[in-house]
């Protein structure tokens, strides 16, 4: 297995990240300005993707779409694109993204950016969920809407329920490789005691972890695409084993970088402090770090846990 994304995979990502950076739609002053406009976001980003090829993307056609699908998502969050990109690629009908909740309706990030959404919980068929209202304005998910169901679909939506969970986890990689960026930058710029604070050995251990973290993340990330594109059925434990890592790997790292900042990391005046609370989302939804451990305990008993190595395998 390799876990390095294929080198076209990587190429579209990039371009993305340069699409969006011209179009002055990445970087934290792109999110910003969707907070006082967020009328800004349906139009010009929407815009955007379509010059981007984005709607003729389906992951599920070839191992290459789904690893551009990943790419995309982990660079929507470098650039803090304030778009629902993990949601609008794994979506069945042109239009209607797709979503996992923890119940029927349930609450998704920029819900209020379209008509209809399918939505599903872990185990249930597919559901489609219209917005209650405009987004909620929290501080902890500037964008997050009620969806209240309006229909059941039926049918098993598991395919797309692994699909979300993992194209979330690369989001949150995303967020984890700005994050640690950002550390970088700082504490190289701010001088403290006569010398930049990158000088101080605390520092640098500090930043080693995260970069180590972020890097461990990633090959977990790339090990979870390769599971779903050669046993898509098979994959729930993998699935929701990187979800669970995701979430214990950036919020340390979010942390490490908003304490390198000092102060200045709680500050919105700091790009720092904008991407962690636009992560918030990823980070919550559908559920919490402890559900989500509780969940793949559940997965692993039910279906075993494949993994790098032999262990786990549910009995006979």
């Amino acid at each position: 297995m390799n876990p390095e994304l294929p080198a076209a995979a990587a190429e579209f990502g990039a371009t993305a990240t340069r699409v969006f950076t011209a179009a002055a739609l990445g970087g934290v002053d792109a999110a910003r300005r969707a907070e006082a406009e967020p009328a800004e976001r349906g139009a010009q980003v929407a815009g955007a993707l379509r010059a981007l090829g984005v709607d003729d993307l389906d992951p599920r056609a070839d191992d290459e779409a789904l690893a551009a699908a990943a790419a995309l998502c982990e660079e929507r969050e470098r650039v803090a694109l304030p778009y629902p990109l993990d949601a609008v690629r794994d979506r069945v009908d042109r239009g209607r993204p797709f979503a996992v909740v923890p119940e029927a309706g349930g609450r998704v990030d920029h819900g209020e950016l379209f008509e209809e959404w399918r939505v599903s919980t872990l185990a249930g068929p597919a559901t489609v969920a219209a917005p209650k209202g405009g987004a909620l304005g929290s501080r902890l998910g500037p964008f997050v809407s009620d969806l209240a169901p309006v229909g059941d679909e039926g049918g098993s939506a598991r395919a797309e329920v692994d699909l979300h969970l993992a194209l979330t986890a690369w989001w949150l990689l995303g967020v984890g490789a700005r994050a640690v960026e950002l550390a970088v930058d700082h504490v190289s710029t701010r001088v403290q005691f006569g010398k930049p604070l990158s000088a101080f050995q605390a520092v640098q251990f500090q930043l080693a972890d995260a970069t180590v973290a972020v890097a461990g993340l990633r090959e977990l990330a790339g090990f979870t695409l390769w599971r779903l594109s050669g046993a898509p059925g098979q994959a729930r434990a993998d699935v929701l084993a990187l979800r669970v890592h995701a979430l214990d790997v950036v919020r340390a790292v979010l942390r490490t970088s908003q304490q390198l900042h000092g102060a200045a990391g709680v500050c919105d005046e700091y790009d720092i402090s904008v991407l962690t609370r636009h992560a918030q989302p990823a980070l919550r939804l559908p559920w919490s770090a402890e559900r989500t451990a509780a969940e793949l305990a559940a997965a692993i008993a039910a279906e075993g846990f494949e993994g790098l190595f032999p262990h786990g395998r549910a009995p006979g």
